[in-house]
């Protein structure tokens, strides 16, 4: 990857970015077609000087039929992540309509793999499992959730991930990092109380970087734009992209494969999304 100091953003449609609609088929599998189970277990942390701090955990294990891939699973069950290349922006419409369901019916069906908790610094914290009713073919099988207390949640921490097991899945342990806390972000002129005016050309960002390939984006609302940022831990947003007054979402992102791979499991991937919310306006 080509280190990226400072770059004029442009906003363009990302081919091939994840979608978030779609239509499930039943969610008995056919058991003749190959399939593919893959976890995804997704860790969140939001602060908002306004609305506070908030942490949820969440974990899928989604079966799929082939054709269908896990990719358009995730498109149909709204689990998927919409992200414009490195070093570009798009509006979020234009990535949900670039990244729209293919035509091919993913069916699919989310697995029940029994207890599932996500353990950091001793302190295991379960995640609840929810059935998600079949009222009209739309999706069925177990979701594993829960909202937390931040500090249950961690960042810069290592996150231990127990799966006991269910049918057809055999019991594991997963081990990932958590990125640093979103407040490594930093925007130039920002006042923690008033956010941050925006009098020149573009808003200059800076971040901590510590050697992992975590990916820093931001959300530019109420323009409906997301920007992704290359590395080299310095770039800029173009204050075209903003409105008279919003707020800006700042997120450090990492997505690593779980370290285990286990019986009637073929892939997996823990996705760390923390992010923290500066308000802004143009003079």
């Amino acid at each position: 990857m080509k280190r990226m100091h400072r770059y004029w953003l442009a906003i363009v449609p990302a081919a091939g970015a994840l979608g978030c609609t779609g239509t499930v088929a039943s969610s008995s599998l056919d058991a003749e077609a190959a399939t593919t189970t893959s976890a995804i277990v997704v860790v969140e942390r939001t602060s908002d000087p306004s609305q506070g701090a908030h942490a949820e955990g969440s974990a899928r294990f989604v079966r799929v039929a082939a054709p269908a891939t896990v990719d358009d699973a995730l498109r149909a069950i709204g689990a998927a992540l919409e992200l414009p290349a490195r070093g570009t922006c798009a509006s979020v419409r234009t990535l949900a309509g670039v990244s729209a369901p293919s035509e091919v019916s993913p069916i699919v069906e989310l697995v029940d793999v029994g207890a599932v908790s996500l353990e950091t610094n001793g302190v295991e914290t379960r995640l609840m499992p929810r059935q998600l009713p079949d009222v009209t073919d739309v999706v069925t099988g177990l979701v594993y959730a829960r909202a937390s207390e931040p500090s249950l949640l961690p960042a810069a921490a290592k996150y231990v991930l127990h799966v006991a097991g269910g049918v057809g899945v055999a019991p594991f342990d997963a081990v990932a990092t958590a990125p640093e806390d979103p407040a490594s972000i930093r925007l130039a002129g920002e006042d923690e109380r008033t956010g941050v005016v925006v009098s020149a050309p573009a808003v200059e960002l800076t971040w901590t970087e510590d050697g992992a390939d975590d990916v820093v984006y931001v959300d530019v609302r109420p323009s409906g734009v997301r920007c992704v940022f290359g590395d080299g831990g310095r770039s800029s947003l173009p204050a075209a992209l903003l409105e008279d007054a919003g707020t800006l979402v700042l997120h450090r992102l990492r997505r690593e494969a779980l370290g285990v791979v286990a019986a009637g499991t073929d892939s997996g991937e823990i996705r760390f999304d923390f992010a923290r919310t500066v308000s802004y306006t143009r003079k």
